[in-house]
Protein backbone atom coordinates (compact mmCIF):
# COMPACT_ATOMS: atom_id res chain seq x y z
CA UNK A 1 0.00 0.00 0.00
CA UNK A 2 1.31 3.47 -0.87
CA UNK A 3 2.00 5.74 2.06
CA UNK A 4 2.59 9.43 1.66
CA UNK A 5 5.92 10.54 3.10
CA UNK A 6 5.48 13.67 5.16
CA UNK A 7 8.17 16.23 4.44
CA UNK A 8 8.44 17.22 8.07
CA UNK A 9 11.11 19.77 7.38
CA UNK A 10 8.61 21.99 5.58
CA UNK A 11 5.69 21.74 7.98
CA UNK A 12 4.13 25.12 8.51
CA UNK A 13 3.47 24.10 12.10
CA UNK A 14 7.17 23.69 12.73
CA UNK A 15 7.89 27.15 11.35
CA UNK A 16 4.96 29.09 12.82
CA UNK A 17 3.79 27.24 15.92
CA UNK A 18 7.25 27.48 17.47
CA UNK A 19 8.38 30.75 15.92
CA UNK A 20 8.28 32.85 19.05
CA UNK A 21 6.42 35.53 17.11
CA UNK A 22 5.68 37.64 20.19
CA UNK A 23 9.10 39.23 20.28
CA UNK A 24 9.92 42.86 19.57
CA UNK A 25 9.58 44.02 15.94
CA UNK A 26 12.61 45.11 13.93
CA UNK A 27 11.40 48.67 13.49
CA UNK A 28 14.37 50.04 15.42
CA UNK A 29 16.76 48.43 12.96
CA UNK A 30 15.01 49.41 9.76
CA UNK A 31 13.41 52.75 10.50
CA UNK A 32 9.86 51.46 10.69
CA UNK A 33 9.94 49.53 7.41
CA UNK A 34 9.63 46.03 8.86
CA UNK A 35 6.22 45.19 10.28
CA UNK A 36 6.92 41.48 10.74
CA UNK A 37 7.67 40.35 14.27
CA UNK A 38 10.71 38.19 14.96
CA UNK A 39 12.88 37.13 17.81
CA UNK A 40 16.11 39.08 17.77
CA UNK A 41 18.50 36.68 16.09
CA UNK A 42 22.30 36.56 15.94
CA UNK A 43 24.17 37.45 12.79
CA UNK A 44 24.97 34.35 10.80
CA UNK A 45 28.62 34.13 11.82
CA UNK A 46 27.53 34.16 15.46
CA UNK A 47 25.17 31.19 15.08
CA UNK A 48 26.71 28.28 16.99
CA UNK A 49 26.79 24.79 15.51
CA UNK A 50 26.63 21.69 17.69
CA UNK A 51 26.08 18.11 16.62
CA UNK A 52 22.34 17.63 17.28
CA UNK A 53 22.53 14.26 19.01
CA UNK A 54 20.81 15.74 22.06
CA UNK A 55 17.78 16.66 19.93
CA UNK A 56 17.39 13.02 18.85
CA UNK A 57 17.75 11.85 22.45
CA UNK A 58 15.20 14.39 23.70
CA UNK A 59 12.63 13.37 21.08
CA UNK A 60 13.06 9.73 22.05
CA UNK A 61 12.54 10.54 25.76
CA UNK A 62 9.51 12.70 25.02
CA UNK A 63 7.94 9.98 22.88
CA UNK A 64 8.19 7.62 25.86
CA UNK A 65 6.48 10.28 27.99
CA UNK A 66 3.85 10.81 25.31
CA UNK A 67 2.99 7.12 25.28
CA UNK A 68 2.58 7.16 29.07
CA UNK A 69 0.48 10.31 28.84
CA UNK A 70 -1.99 8.60 26.52
CA UNK A 71 -2.07 5.50 28.74
CA UNK A 72 -2.75 7.54 31.88
CA UNK A 73 -5.42 9.77 30.32
CA UNK A 74 -3.37 12.97 30.58
CA UNK A 75 -4.88 16.29 29.56
CA UNK A 76 -4.77 17.70 26.05
CA UNK A 77 -2.62 20.52 27.38
CA UNK A 78 -0.02 18.06 28.72
CA UNK A 79 0.04 16.16 25.42
CA UNK A 80 0.37 19.38 23.44
CA UNK A 81 3.33 20.40 25.59
CA UNK A 82 5.15 17.15 24.78
CA UNK A 83 4.41 17.52 21.06
CA UNK A 84 5.70 21.09 21.13
CA UNK A 85 8.96 19.85 22.63
CA UNK A 86 9.31 17.24 19.90
CA UNK A 87 8.84 19.90 17.23
CA UNK A 88 11.30 22.21 18.97
CA UNK A 89 13.92 19.46 18.91
CA UNK A 90 13.07 18.67 15.31
CA UNK A 91 13.58 22.30 14.31
CA UNK A 92 16.86 22.44 16.22
CA UNK A 93 18.16 19.31 14.49
CA UNK A 94 17.14 20.79 11.14
CA UNK A 95 18.88 24.08 11.95
CA UNK A 96 22.13 22.35 12.90
CA UNK A 97 21.92 20.23 9.74
CA UNK A 98 21.55 23.39 7.63
CA UNK A 99 24.42 25.14 9.42
CA UNK A 100 26.66 22.14 8.77
CA UNK A 101 25.69 22.16 5.09
CA UNK A 102 26.23 25.90 4.64
CA UNK A 103 29.61 25.88 6.34
CA UNK A 104 30.73 22.77 4.51
CA UNK A 105 29.70 24.32 1.19
CA UNK A 106 31.53 27.55 2.03
CA UNK A 107 34.78 25.59 2.33
CA UNK A 108 34.70 22.08 0.88
CA UNK A 109 38.21 21.48 2.21
CA UNK A 110 36.96 21.82 5.81
CA UNK A 111 37.03 18.25 7.08
CA UNK A 112 35.16 19.04 10.30
CA UNK A 113 32.00 20.32 8.64
CA UNK A 114 32.19 17.68 5.92
CA UNK A 115 32.10 15.01 8.64
CA UNK A 116 29.30 16.81 10.53
CA UNK A 117 27.23 17.11 7.36
CA UNK A 118 27.66 13.39 6.69
CA UNK A 119 26.58 12.62 10.27
CA UNK A 120 23.50 14.85 10.01
CA UNK A 121 22.49 13.37 6.67
CA UNK A 122 22.63 9.85 8.03
CA UNK A 123 20.95 10.71 11.36
CA UNK A 124 18.16 12.56 9.53
CA UNK A 125 16.51 9.25 8.66
CA UNK A 126 16.49 8.27 12.34
CA UNK A 127 14.91 11.64 13.08
CA UNK A 128 12.18 11.04 10.51
CA UNK A 129 11.58 7.60 11.98
CA UNK A 130 11.06 9.12 15.43
CA UNK A 131 8.67 11.77 14.12
CA UNK A 132 6.70 9.14 12.24
CA UNK A 133 6.46 7.21 15.51
CA UNK A 134 5.09 10.35 17.16
CA UNK A 135 2.38 10.68 14.52
CA UNK A 136 1.28 7.08 14.88
CA UNK A 137 1.19 7.37 18.67
CA UNK A 138 -1.15 10.33 18.28
CA UNK A 139 -3.19 8.82 15.44
CA UNK A 140 -3.80 5.62 17.41
CA UNK A 141 -4.64 7.38 20.66
CA UNK A 142 -8.06 8.17 22.17
CA UNK A 143 -7.19 11.83 21.58
CA UNK A 144 -6.70 11.44 17.79
CA UNK A 145 -9.76 13.42 16.68
CA UNK A 146 -9.08 16.25 19.14
CA UNK A 147 -5.46 16.41 17.97
CA UNK A 148 -6.57 16.52 14.34
CA UNK A 149 -8.95 19.36 15.07
CA UNK A 150 -6.77 21.46 17.37
CA UNK A 151 -3.15 20.57 16.59
CA UNK A 152 -2.37 18.72 13.36
CA UNK A 153 -4.17 18.89 9.99
CA UNK A 154 -7.41 17.75 8.41
CA UNK A 155 -7.36 14.00 7.79
CA UNK A 156 -4.56 13.36 10.29
CA UNK A 157 -6.46 10.82 12.44
CA UNK A 158 -7.29 8.58 9.49
CA UNK A 159 -3.85 8.90 7.94
CA UNK A 160 -2.03 7.81 11.10
CA UNK A 161 -4.49 5.36 12.64
CA UNK A 162 -2.60 2.18 11.66
CA UNK A 163 1.06 2.05 12.70
CA UNK A 164 1.66 -1.02 10.55
CA UNK A 165 1.56 1.29 7.53
CA UNK A 166 4.61 3.28 8.61
CA UNK A 167 7.11 3.88 5.82
CA UNK A 168 9.92 3.60 8.34
CA UNK A 169 10.75 -0.02 8.96
CA UNK A 170 13.91 -2.08 9.05
CA UNK A 171 14.00 -2.53 5.27
CA UNK A 172 13.23 1.06 4.27
CA UNK A 173 15.59 2.53 6.88
CA UNK A 174 18.42 0.29 5.68
CA UNK A 175 17.91 1.62 2.14
CA UNK A 176 17.75 5.23 3.35
CA UNK A 177 21.01 4.82 5.25
CA UNK A 178 22.59 3.24 2.16
CA UNK A 179 21.53 6.27 0.13
CA UNK A 180 23.00 8.56 2.79
CA UNK A 181 26.34 6.71 2.69
CA UNK A 182 26.48 6.97 -1.10
CA UNK A 183 25.75 10.70 -1.00
CA UNK A 184 28.55 11.17 1.51
CA UNK A 185 30.89 9.29 -0.85
CA UNK A 186 29.83 11.58 -3.68
CA UNK A 187 30.38 14.73 -1.66
CA UNK A 188 33.77 13.56 -0.46
CA UNK A 189 34.80 12.72 -4.02
CA UNK A 190 33.82 16.17 -5.31
CA UNK A 191 35.05 18.17 -2.32
CA UNK A 192 38.64 18.64 -3.50
CA UNK A 193 39.42 16.47 -6.52
CA UNK A 194 42.97 16.11 -7.73
CA UNK A 195 43.81 15.32 -11.34
CA UNK A 196 46.89 14.20 -13.24
CA UNK A 197 47.55 16.36 -16.31
CA UNK A 198 48.89 15.01 -19.60
CA UNK A 199 52.44 15.97 -18.58
CA UNK A 200 52.13 13.90 -15.40
CA UNK A 201 51.73 16.89 -13.11
CA UNK A 202 49.24 16.40 -10.28
CA UNK A 203 47.09 19.43 -9.42
CA UNK A 204 44.12 20.37 -7.26
CA UNK A 205 41.36 20.77 -9.84
CA UNK A 206 39.51 23.79 -8.46
CA UNK A 207 42.62 25.75 -7.60
CA UNK A 208 44.20 24.99 -10.97
CA UNK A 209 41.08 25.93 -12.95
CA UNK A 210 40.82 29.27 -11.15
CA UNK A 211 44.11 30.43 -12.68
CA UNK A 212 44.24 28.43 -15.91
CA UNK A 213 44.16 29.76 -19.45
CA UNK A 214 41.62 28.43 -21.93
CA UNK A 215 43.76 25.55 -23.22
CA UNK A 216 44.97 24.53 -19.74
CA UNK A 217 41.43 24.78 -18.39
CA UNK A 218 40.09 22.43 -21.04
CA UNK A 219 42.91 19.93 -20.53
CA UNK A 220 42.36 19.80 -16.76
CA UNK A 221 38.59 19.58 -17.07
CA UNK A 222 38.74 16.66 -19.50
CA UNK A 223 41.34 14.95 -17.29
CA UNK A 224 38.89 15.24 -14.40
CA UNK A 225 36.03 13.75 -16.42
CA UNK A 226 38.11 10.81 -17.61
CA UNK A 227 39.73 10.08 -14.26
CA UNK A 228 36.55 10.35 -12.19
CA UNK A 229 33.95 8.97 -14.58
CA UNK A 230 34.15 5.35 -13.45
CA UNK A 231 33.83 6.12 -9.74
CA UNK A 232 31.08 8.71 -10.23
CA UNK A 233 29.22 6.24 -12.44
CA UNK A 234 29.48 3.57 -9.75
CA UNK A 235 28.07 5.87 -7.08
CA UNK A 236 25.28 7.13 -9.34
CA UNK A 237 24.24 3.64 -10.42
CA UNK A 238 24.14 2.48 -6.81
CA UNK A 239 22.02 5.49 -5.92
CA UNK A 240 19.60 4.69 -8.75
CA UNK A 241 19.32 1.05 -7.69
CA UNK A 242 18.87 1.97 -4.03
CA UNK A 243 16.16 4.50 -4.81
CA UNK A 244 14.32 2.10 -7.06
CA UNK A 245 14.37 -0.51 -4.28
CA UNK A 246 13.08 2.06 -1.81
CA UNK A 247 10.21 3.04 -4.10
CA UNK A 248 9.23 -0.61 -4.45
CA UNK A 249 9.33 -1.12 -0.67
CA UNK A 250 7.05 1.89 -0.22
CA UNK A 251 4.55 0.60 -2.77
CA UNK A 252 5.32 2.77 -5.80
CA UNK A 253 5.52 1.53 -9.36
CA UNK A 254 8.65 3.63 -9.98
CA UNK A 255 11.01 5.99 -8.20
CA UNK A 256 9.90 8.72 -10.62
CA UNK A 257 6.33 8.34 -9.37
CA UNK A 258 7.56 8.48 -5.77
CA UNK A 259 9.64 11.61 -6.42
CA UNK A 260 6.73 13.44 -8.04
CA UNK A 261 4.32 12.54 -5.24
CA UNK A 262 6.53 12.79 -2.16
CA UNK A 263 9.83 14.56 -2.75
CA UNK A 264 8.28 17.44 -4.72
CA UNK A 265 4.52 17.13 -4.05
CA UNK A 266 3.69 17.97 -7.65
CA UNK A 267 0.14 18.42 -8.87
CA UNK A 268 1.05 17.17 -12.34
CA UNK A 269 2.16 13.75 -13.49
CA UNK A 270 5.29 12.32 -15.12
CA UNK A 271 3.15 11.81 -18.24
CA UNK A 272 2.30 15.52 -18.41
CA UNK A 273 5.97 16.36 -17.93
CA UNK A 274 6.94 13.98 -20.74
CA UNK A 275 4.55 15.73 -23.12
CA UNK A 276 6.00 19.07 -22.04
CA UNK A 277 9.52 17.85 -22.82
CA UNK A 278 8.30 16.73 -26.22
CA UNK A 279 6.97 20.26 -26.86
CA UNK A 280 10.35 21.71 -25.88
CA UNK A 281 12.04 19.52 -28.47
CA UNK A 282 9.50 20.55 -31.10
CA UNK A 283 9.39 24.31 -30.51
CA UNK A 284 12.52 25.43 -28.65
CA UNK A 285 15.30 23.06 -29.70
CA UNK A 286 15.10 24.24 -33.35
CA UNK A 287 15.47 27.83 -32.14
CA UNK A 288 18.52 26.79 -30.11
CA UNK A 289 20.07 25.03 -33.09
CA UNK A 290 19.56 27.95 -35.45
CA UNK A 291 20.79 30.70 -33.18
CA UNK A 292 24.12 31.76 -34.68
CA UNK A 293 25.01 34.73 -32.50
CA UNK A 294 25.68 33.75 -28.89
CA UNK A 295 27.85 36.83 -28.32
CA UNK A 296 27.55 38.30 -24.86
CA UNK A 297 30.05 40.02 -22.58
CA UNK A 298 30.91 38.88 -19.07
CA UNK A 299 32.32 41.99 -17.37
CA UNK A 300 33.97 41.49 -13.97
CA UNK A 301 31.65 42.14 -11.05
CA UNK A 302 32.88 42.70 -7.51
CA UNK A 303 30.94 41.26 -4.59
CA UNK A 304 30.07 44.74 -3.30
CA UNK A 305 28.70 45.74 -6.72
CA UNK A 306 26.59 42.59 -6.89
CA UNK A 307 25.00 43.28 -3.51
CA UNK A 308 24.41 46.93 -4.44
CA UNK A 309 22.60 45.95 -7.66
CA UNK A 310 20.16 43.76 -5.76
CA UNK A 311 19.82 46.31 -2.98
CA UNK A 312 18.73 48.98 -5.45
CA UNK A 313 16.46 46.60 -7.31
CA UNK A 314 14.66 45.54 -4.16
CA UNK A 315 14.34 49.17 -3.01
CA UNK A 316 12.61 49.92 -6.30
CA UNK A 317 10.24 46.98 -5.79
CA UNK A 318 9.52 48.00 -2.20
CA UNK A 319 7.17 46.25 0.21
CA UNK A 320 7.92 42.72 1.30
CA UNK A 321 10.66 42.31 -1.31
CA UNK A 322 12.64 45.25 0.08
CA UNK A 323 11.87 44.13 3.63
CA UNK A 324 13.23 40.63 2.93
CA UNK A 325 16.46 41.98 1.42
CA UNK A 326 17.11 44.31 4.33
CA UNK A 327 16.51 41.47 6.78
CA UNK A 328 18.88 39.24 4.81
CA UNK A 329 21.55 41.90 4.59
CA UNK A 330 21.32 43.04 8.22
CA UNK A 331 21.79 39.52 9.61
CA UNK A 332 24.30 38.52 6.88
CA UNK A 333 22.12 35.63 5.77
CA UNK A 334 23.87 35.16 2.44
CA UNK A 335 27.23 34.27 0.93
CA UNK A 336 28.04 35.46 -2.58
CA UNK A 337 31.81 35.60 -2.11
CA UNK A 338 34.15 34.23 -4.75
CA UNK A 339 36.25 31.28 -3.56
CA UNK A 340 37.76 28.25 -5.25
CA UNK A 341 36.91 26.17 -2.15
CA UNK A 342 33.16 26.74 -2.36
CA UNK A 343 30.77 24.01 -3.46
CA UNK A 344 29.81 24.34 -7.11
CA UNK A 345 26.12 25.01 -6.53
CA UNK A 346 23.72 27.70 -5.34
CA UNK A 347 20.76 27.23 -3.03
CA UNK A 348 18.43 28.69 -0.42
CA UNK A 349 17.96 26.93 2.89
CA UNK A 350 16.13 27.78 6.12
CA UNK A 351 17.37 28.07 9.70
CA UNK A 352 14.26 27.08 11.65
CA UNK A 353 15.54 28.08 15.10
CA UNK A 354 15.81 31.67 13.85
CA UNK A 355 12.98 31.82 11.28
CA UNK A 356 15.67 32.88 8.84
CA UNK A 357 16.21 31.85 5.23
CA UNK A 358 19.80 31.73 3.99
CA UNK A 359 21.18 32.17 0.46
CA UNK A 360 24.36 30.50 -0.82
CA UNK A 361 25.72 31.40 -4.27
CA UNK A 362 28.86 30.06 -5.94
CA UNK A 363 29.59 33.03 -8.22
CA UNK A 364 31.65 33.40 -11.38
CA UNK A 365 32.72 36.95 -10.54
CA UNK A 366 30.92 38.50 -13.53
CA UNK A 367 27.53 40.01 -14.42
CA UNK A 368 25.88 36.60 -14.68
CA UNK A 369 26.02 36.52 -10.86
CA UNK A 370 23.19 39.08 -10.83
CA UNK A 371 20.89 36.38 -12.22
CA UNK A 372 22.13 33.70 -9.82
CA UNK A 373 21.76 35.94 -6.79
CA UNK A 374 18.34 37.18 -7.90
CA UNK A 375 17.21 33.58 -8.41
CA UNK A 376 18.16 32.49 -4.90
CA UNK A 377 16.86 35.74 -3.44
CA UNK A 378 13.47 34.94 -5.01
CA UNK A 379 13.52 31.73 -2.95
CA UNK A 380 14.53 33.84 0.08
CA UNK A 381 11.54 36.18 -0.33
CA UNK A 382 9.18 33.21 -0.58
CA UNK A 383 10.58 31.57 2.57
CA UNK A 384 10.69 34.89 4.45
CA UNK A 385 7.09 35.82 3.69
CA UNK A 386 5.69 32.33 4.22
CA UNK A 387 7.90 31.19 7.11
CA UNK A 388 9.20 28.37 4.89
CA UNK A 389 5.68 27.01 4.51
CA UNK A 390 5.09 23.67 2.81
CA UNK A 391 5.07 23.95 -0.96
CA UNK A 392 5.81 22.11 -4.15
CA UNK A 393 9.23 22.75 -5.59
CA UNK A 394 7.61 24.09 -8.76
CA UNK A 395 5.88 26.86 -6.80
CA UNK A 396 9.20 27.74 -5.20
CA UNK A 397 10.89 27.90 -8.60
CA UNK A 398 8.16 30.21 -9.89
CA UNK A 399 9.20 32.87 -7.37
CA UNK A 400 12.92 32.42 -7.94
CA UNK A 401 12.78 32.57 -11.73
CA UNK A 402 10.29 35.42 -11.84
CA UNK A 403 12.60 37.41 -9.56
CA UNK A 404 15.36 37.14 -12.18
CA UNK A 405 13.13 38.74 -14.82
CA UNK A 406 11.80 41.42 -12.48
CA UNK A 407 15.26 42.33 -11.20
CA UNK A 408 16.34 43.31 -14.71
CA UNK A 409 13.50 45.85 -14.83
CA UNK A 410 13.85 47.22 -11.32
CA UNK A 411 17.65 47.33 -10.89
CA UNK A 412 18.18 49.29 -14.09
CA UNK A 413 19.60 52.35 -12.36
CA UNK A 414 22.39 50.33 -10.81
CA UNK A 415 24.10 49.60 -14.14
CA UNK A 416 24.90 51.62 -17.27
CA UNK A 417 22.30 51.02 -19.97
CA UNK A 418 24.74 49.25 -22.29
CA UNK A 419 25.73 46.84 -19.55
CA UNK A 420 22.11 46.32 -18.54
CA UNK A 421 21.19 45.52 -22.14
CA UNK A 422 24.00 42.97 -22.25
CA UNK A 423 22.64 41.44 -19.04
CA UNK A 424 19.16 41.22 -20.54
CA UNK A 425 20.53 39.38 -23.53
CA UNK A 426 22.44 37.09 -21.19
CA UNK A 427 19.17 36.35 -19.39
CA UNK A 428 17.38 35.42 -22.61
CA UNK A 429 20.25 33.19 -23.68
CA UNK A 430 20.18 31.66 -20.22
CA UNK A 431 16.42 31.08 -20.55
CA UNK A 432 16.92 29.39 -23.90
CA UNK A 433 19.59 27.12 -22.43
CA UNK A 434 17.40 26.46 -19.40
CA UNK A 435 14.61 25.07 -21.54
CA UNK A 436 16.90 22.97 -23.69
CA UNK A 437 19.48 21.67 -21.23
CA UNK A 438 17.23 21.13 -18.22
CA UNK A 439 14.73 19.34 -20.44
CA UNK A 440 17.56 17.16 -21.72
CA UNK A 441 18.68 16.40 -18.16
CA UNK A 442 15.11 15.44 -17.30
CA UNK A 443 15.07 13.11 -20.31
CA UNK A 444 18.42 11.63 -19.22
CA UNK A 445 17.35 10.66 -15.72
CA UNK A 446 13.93 9.51 -16.86
CA UNK A 447 15.62 6.96 -19.13
CA UNK A 448 18.20 5.96 -16.50
CA UNK A 449 15.58 5.15 -13.86
CA UNK A 450 13.45 3.28 -16.41
CA UNK A 451 16.36 1.12 -17.64
CA UNK A 452 16.97 -2.48 -16.67
CA UNK A 453 19.38 -2.19 -13.68
CA UNK A 454 21.51 -4.96 -15.22
CA UNK A 455 22.20 -2.68 -18.22
CA UNK A 456 23.45 0.26 -16.15
CA UNK A 457 27.17 0.88 -16.40
CA UNK A 458 29.46 3.80 -17.20
CA UNK A 459 29.22 3.16 -20.95
CA UNK A 460 25.40 3.26 -20.81
CA UNK A 461 25.44 6.59 -18.96
CA UNK A 462 28.08 8.18 -21.18
CA UNK A 463 26.36 7.10 -24.39
CA UNK A 464 23.02 8.38 -23.11
CA UNK A 465 24.56 11.72 -22.10
CA UNK A 466 25.94 12.18 -25.61
CA UNK A 467 22.64 11.11 -27.18
CA UNK A 468 20.53 13.65 -25.28
CA UNK A 469 23.03 16.37 -26.23
CA UNK A 470 22.39 15.39 -29.86
CA UNK A 471 18.62 15.10 -29.41
CA UNK A 472 18.34 18.51 -27.73
CA UNK A 473 20.58 20.33 -30.16
CA UNK A 474 23.60 21.35 -28.12
CA UNK A 475 26.15 18.75 -29.23
CA UNK A 476 28.71 20.76 -31.20
CA UNK A 477 29.67 17.91 -33.53
CA UNK A 478 33.24 17.38 -32.39
CA UNK A 479 33.66 17.53 -28.55
CA UNK A 480 32.28 14.02 -28.16
CA UNK A 481 34.11 13.14 -24.94
CA UNK A 482 32.94 16.31 -23.25
CA UNK A 483 29.26 15.71 -23.98
CA UNK A 484 29.55 12.04 -23.09
CA UNK A 485 31.33 12.54 -19.76
CA UNK A 486 30.15 15.91 -18.42
CA UNK A 487 26.91 14.52 -16.96
CA UNK A 488 28.89 13.92 -13.75
CA UNK A 489 28.78 17.71 -13.18
CA UNK A 490 25.00 17.72 -12.62
CA UNK A 491 24.57 17.80 -8.85
CA UNK A 492 20.82 17.25 -9.11
CA UNK A 493 21.34 13.79 -10.64
CA UNK A 494 23.02 12.68 -7.45
CA UNK A 495 21.33 14.73 -4.74
CA UNK A 496 17.84 15.61 -6.04
CA UNK A 497 16.67 13.26 -8.80
CA UNK A 498 13.74 14.45 -10.92
CA UNK A 499 14.13 18.05 -9.73
CA UNK A 500 15.34 19.50 -13.04
CA UNK A 501 12.02 19.34 -14.90
CA UNK A 502 10.78 22.02 -12.49
CA UNK A 503 13.04 24.62 -14.12
CA UNK A 504 11.43 24.78 -17.59
CA UNK A 505 7.90 24.13 -16.28
CA UNK A 506 7.98 26.89 -13.65
CA UNK A 507 9.82 29.25 -15.99
CA UNK A 508 6.68 29.26 -18.11
CA UNK A 509 4.77 30.96 -15.27
CA UNK A 510 7.70 33.30 -14.62
CA UNK A 511 7.58 34.33 -18.29
CA UNK A 512 3.89 35.15 -17.94
CA UNK A 513 4.70 37.45 -15.02
CA UNK A 514 7.43 39.08 -17.12
CA UNK A 515 4.94 39.56 -19.99
CA UNK A 516 2.57 41.37 -17.63
CA UNK A 517 5.40 43.63 -16.47
CA UNK A 518 6.23 44.53 -20.08
CA UNK A 519 2.63 45.29 -20.97
CA UNK A 520 2.16 47.52 -17.92
CA UNK A 521 5.03 48.47 -15.58
CA UNK A 522 4.24 47.26 -12.09
CA UNK A 523 1.66 44.69 -13.20
CA UNK A 524 4.11 41.79 -13.17
CA UNK A 525 5.42 42.72 -9.72
CA UNK A 526 1.87 43.03 -8.45
CA UNK A 527 1.02 39.58 -9.81
CA UNK A 528 4.18 38.20 -8.15
CA UNK A 529 3.11 39.61 -4.79
CA UNK A 530 -0.47 38.40 -5.20
CA UNK A 531 0.72 34.84 -5.84
CA UNK A 532 3.31 34.93 -3.04
CA UNK A 533 1.14 34.04 0.01
CA UNK A 534 1.20 30.27 0.40
CA UNK A 535 -2.55 29.76 0.00
CA UNK A 536 -2.11 27.08 -2.67
CA UNK A 537 0.39 24.24 -2.51
CA UNK A 538 0.45 23.03 -6.11
CA UNK A 539 1.84 24.84 -9.12
CA UNK A 540 -1.27 24.46 -11.27
CA UNK A 541 -3.53 25.55 -8.40
CA UNK A 542 -1.26 28.55 -7.79
CA UNK A 543 -1.39 29.47 -11.48
CA UNK A 544 -5.17 29.24 -11.58
CA UNK A 545 -5.58 31.32 -8.43
CA UNK A 546 -3.25 33.99 -9.84
CA UNK A 547 -5.00 34.08 -13.21
CA UNK A 548 -2.02 32.57 -15.01
CA UNK A 549 -2.21 29.88 -17.65
CA UNK A 550 -1.06 26.34 -16.87
CA UNK A 551 2.32 25.49 -18.43
CA UNK A 552 0.58 22.38 -19.79
CA UNK A 553 -2.09 24.32 -21.66
CA UNK A 554 -1.99 23.74 -25.43
CA UNK A 555 0.38 26.15 -27.15
CA UNK A 556 2.19 27.40 -24.04
CA UNK A 557 5.65 26.14 -25.07
CA UNK A 558 5.16 27.56 -28.55
CA UNK A 559 4.37 30.98 -27.02
CA UNK A 560 7.47 30.73 -24.81
CA UNK A 561 9.49 30.08 -27.98
CA UNK A 562 7.94 33.22 -29.49
CA UNK A 563 9.08 35.27 -26.48
CA UNK A 564 12.58 33.90 -26.90
CA UNK A 565 12.61 34.57 -30.62
CA UNK A 566 11.48 38.15 -30.17
CA UNK A 567 13.87 38.99 -27.35
CA UNK A 568 16.83 37.40 -29.08
CA UNK A 569 15.95 39.45 -32.17
CA UNK A 570 15.56 36.45 -34.45
CA UNK A 571 13.45 36.43 -37.56
CA UNK A 572 10.39 34.17 -37.73
CA UNK A 573 12.17 32.12 -40.38
CA UNK A 574 15.04 31.41 -38.00
CA UNK A 575 12.67 30.23 -35.29
CA UNK A 576 10.61 28.01 -37.56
Amino acid sequence: MKKKLRLLMTLLMCAVLLSGCAAAPLTGLFGGLVDKVFDEIPHFDDMVYERPQAALDDIERNLARLEKAFESGASFRAVKRLLDRCYEDYCHFDTMYCLAEIRSCCDMSDGYYAAELAWCLDAYYDLQDLMEEMYYLCGGSPMAERLERDYFWEGFAGEYADASLSVYNEESLALMHRESALLSEYRELTASPGVTLDNGREVDLYGYLAGAGEEEYWEALMAYYRQYNAEMSRIYIELVKTRRELAAVLGYDSYEEMAYADSFERDYTPEQAARYLSDVREHIVPLYEELDDWAVDYPWLEEEELVEILRRGTEAMGGEVEEAFRFMEHYELFDVSLSENKAGKSFRTYLSDYNAPYVFVDPYGDDSDVLSFAHEFGHFVDAYVNYNASESIDVAELFSQAMEYLMLDYAGGALPEERLENLRRLKWLDTLELYVQQASFAAFEKEVYAADPAELDADFLNELSLQVAVDYGYYDGYSEDYYALSWIDIVHFFEQPFYVVSYPVSNDLALQIWELEQSEPGAGLQKYLEALPRDYDGMIATAEAAGLESPFAPGRVARAAEDLRRNLALSPAQAA
